[in-house]
């Protein structure tokens, strides 16, 4: 992103986080699902330990060691009775870049990422996929049953809150952290994004599937995660998280210094294509400076987020909110000279003005082909896609 003259904090780091339903390339059913039904944790993960980015400072590990690197496996953890790691049930796979110095910067490397990743899969007769819902499977059961140990941990750390949803849901993480603002800063920022999330999460939209048929709107993610996962979170030092907790539920402590100011938006449906996680991430942005937006919240607008999820563009609430966000967006990032950021915003308005969203394309490829997904990765297109 580029300074303007006058403007306070112009730049902006930015990380990405990408989850991916995983498919069988060839073999006797090319085009099948792999998830926790047919693709177990222990078949798939050695397939992958050769991955780059293993020694990257900047990228946090998590205690199991699964999470490493530039792509790890995705899915719910499951323990033994002793809180020994027993197996993860698999639902996908996520790669991640470290901060980069802007949206470009970080989407170029994301790319660079997914094709290595795609190379590796496909040795193993295995590819990417992209959609925001499990299409095929109709719920998540916990298989066998929680047991004490699991559920008193599950009780503890909300990190595993609506897991049943979380592991059939598929969508980007994106973390933006702007050097130079202090804690209030970003809160309101963080809060801002809360708001208007809803008027915003339908230019995702890629979730119009669940159990093997078309569902009644445009994204079954957003109608169930909405109640049980946040759309934000905002990393803090211990000291400073510890003071807000009483009264704030967006704020989490920072695992290390890094990660101190980080704005992790997690509402988007899986994205489709470059050029629109690109502007999606370009609109983040636009909003967390944009001083003409007043909305601020917490708790999520559980009737909103079920309205866009239904009807996306076509509610007219959903459509006049997301106008204004984008204009006031735009006009943030035309005042620090950000070009390649507005510019981009184009493809959201002329979604709002179509009153379409992205899944409207998965259908209409559905239609053609059978697939409940878009095979592949961002690199690669959509034919219905325009």
């Amino acid at each position: 992103m580029t300074n303007c003259r006058g403007c306070e904090s112009a730049t902006v780091e930015v990380g990405l986080e990408l989850e991916y339903l995983i498919v069988d390339l060839d073999g006797p059913q090319p085009g099948r699902v792999r998830d926790f039904t047919n693709l177990s944790f222990d078949a798939i993960a050695p397939l992958l330990e050769d991955k780059p980015g293993r020694l990257d400072p900047d990228l946090a590990t998590g205690d199991l060691g699964i999470r490493s690197g530039y792509w790890y496996l995705e899915g719910d953890e499951r323990q033994h009775e002793d809180g020994r790691f027993r197996t993860l049930i698999v639902k996908g796979i996520e790669i991640r870049t470290p901060p980069a110095a802007g949206v470009g910067e970080a989407v170029d490397w994301a790319l660079e990422i997914e094709r290595e990743l795609a190379a590796v899969l496909a040795r193993h007769g295995l590819g990417l996929a992209i959609v925001g819902f499990n299409p095929v499977r109709p719920a998540y059961d916990f298989d066998p049953p929680l047991n004490a140990w699991e559920r008193e941990e599950r009780r503890r750390d909300p990190s595993y809150d609506g897991s049943e949803v979380s592991t059939l849901s598929y969508g980007p993480d994106v973390n933006l952290s702007f050097p130079g603002w202090g804690a209030e800063r970003s809160l309101e920022a963080a809060r801002k994004l809360s708001w208007y999330s809803p008027f915003i999460v339908p230019f995702s939209f890629s979730s119009p599937f669940h159990a093997g048929r078309p569902w009644q709107g445009w994204s079954k993610r957003t109608y169930e995660r909405s109640a049980v996962r946040p759309a934000v979170r905002l990393y803090l030092d211990s000291a400073k998280a510890q003071d807000l907790a009483a009264h704030c539920t967006l704020v989490q402590a920072a695992r290390r210094r890094r990660e101190v100011g980080r704005i992790e938006y997690k509402a988007f449906d899986a994205l489709l294509s470059a050029a629109l996680l690109r502007a999606c991430c370009h609109l983040l942005v636009g909003i967390c400076l944009a001083p003409d937006l007043p909305g601020r919240g917490e708790a999520p607008d559980l009737e909103r987020y079920q309205r866009a999820a239904l009807a996306g563009f076509a509610d007219e609430e959903i459509r006049a909110g997301a106008g204004e966000v984008l204009a006031k967006a735009r006009k943030a990032l035309f005042r620090i000279e950000d070009t390649e950021g507005w510019e981009s915003l184009a493809l959201l308005e002329e979604m709002v003005a179509a009153r379409r969203t992205p899944a409207e394309d998965l259908l209409a490829a559905h239609r053609e082909n059978g697939l409940m997904y878009k095979p592949g990765g961002l690199a690669d297109t959509l034919p219905a896609l325009a």
